[in-house]
């Protein structure tokens, strides 16, 4: 089973080719400013192939609201740590934007913070969480002691799984990434199963006092459940993993309904954008414009192979989007970070435009 939150397995062979920066991400964020009573923790890039999402806070004249709380609890209880200096006034809104849990098992340590919050969610995510949520605490960790396991086997045989040499850079690349498992096992016992209470199915309007915020259903893109968040007042708009910089994510995604999603965002007008994940607030809708011109033409070149009686393998040699690669490693060499993100988005977003294509789309969580 592929589990959304914890996909190191799925991204060793990329993470592998990377430097690594040897950080653990469970310790530490960047706690940006993005506009008046506004401020993101923005998670850094992964150097082992966990990912962990951006958080935003949102500060009115009566109370605060937080935009998805992140993975890890003792993350979580950092974040409220700062929002307490930030403001005295409580969090009485969390929202999580969709059901992958690097953006939702922080919600226990917000809700022993301020135990009167209320979780809001679409629907869709509400009954996610619900379901997933306790079956991924439990089955998580043994899932992350087989694969140490398997790591460090290579590590002492000296060869990898397609039987090329451990140099001393892979060994030290592979114990990071076993370490790694380690801290997010700590961190799993430590994890209450906290779902969203409230559920909309496409709007819902949050007044903090003085601050508007809207939270929008805008159609099915990385998951069925996507919800945004978007300040009218500040045009500043919050989209969870709907959108990803410097590229984008697609697992169990909707890759011939995404564009229309991501129209509607720029039909909006915003002046910043926060995304799901990625170091840059964006002030323009010039990278929105670019993922619907990608989604729309891997959509065309899957179904079109998909036609021609084409099998998924043949479809994954065939679908390279060579004429976008360039364009999204610019990207992640602009913000600094690294160049596997088009090489794992192709890799998902295939295999996904495929099972829409052949009419054979699986579940969400089930790929």
């Amino acid at each position: 089973m592929r589990i959304f939150a914890l996909i190191i397995a799925m991204l060793l062979p990329f993470v592998l080719a990377a430097t690594p920066q040897k950080k653990f991400a469970t310790e530490h964020y960047d706690l940006v400013k993005v506009a008046d009573g506004v401020y993101s923790f923005i998670a850094p890039e992964s150097d082992s192939g966990l990912v962990l999402g951006n958080c935003t806070v949102i500060i009115g004249q009566e109370s605060v609201l937080v935009f998805d709380t992140g993975q890890f609890p003792t993350l979580a209880r950092s974040m409220v740590a700062d929002i307490r200096k930030l403001t005295p006034k409580p969090v009485r809104y969390i929202v999580n934007s969709h059901w992958h849990f690097d953006h939702v098992w922080g919600n226990a340590a917000f809700r022993v913070a301020y135990p009167e919050v209320v979780i809001i969610s679409t629907e869709f995510t509400r009954q996610m969480v619900e379901s997933e949520g306790p079956k991924t605490i439990g089955k998580q960790p043994g899932v992350n002691a087989q694969e140490a396991a398997e790591l460090r086997k290579m590590i002492a045989d000296g060869k990898l799984s397609d039987g090329r040499p451990v140099t001393p850079e892979r060994k030290q690349e592979l114990e990071h990434i076993v370490n790694t498992y380690e801290r997010m096992n700590t961190e799993l016992t430590l994890t209450v199963h906290t779902p969203p209470t409230v559920g909309f199915e496409r709007e819902l309007t949050i007044n903090l006092g003085g601050r508007e915020v809207k939270i929008l259903w805008l159609g099915r893109a990385n998951t069925a459940g996507d919800a945004v968040a978007w300040l009218p007042d500040e045009k500043l708009l919050l989209t969870g993993d709907a959108v990803v910089h410097p590229a984008p994510f697609a697992f169990g995604s909707y890759i011939s309904e995404w564009p229309a999603v991501l129209q509607k965002m720029i039909d909006l007008h915003p002046s910043m954008i926060i995304p799901g994940h990625g170091g840059s607030v964006m002030h323009d809708t010039t990278y929105l414009a670019l993922l619907i011109e990608t989604f729309q033409a891997l959509f065309s070149q899957v179904k079109a192979a998909a036609a021609g009686g084409a099998s998924l393998d043949d479809v994954r040699k065939k679908v390279t989007l060579e004429e976008f690669k360039p364009r999204f490693i610019k990207l992640a060499a602009t913000e600094g970070r690294g160049t596997s993100g088009f090489a794992m988005f192709l890799s998902g977003g295939v295999d996904r435009a495929y099972q829409e294509a052949t009419g054979t789309l699986k579940p969400e969580g089930t790929e």
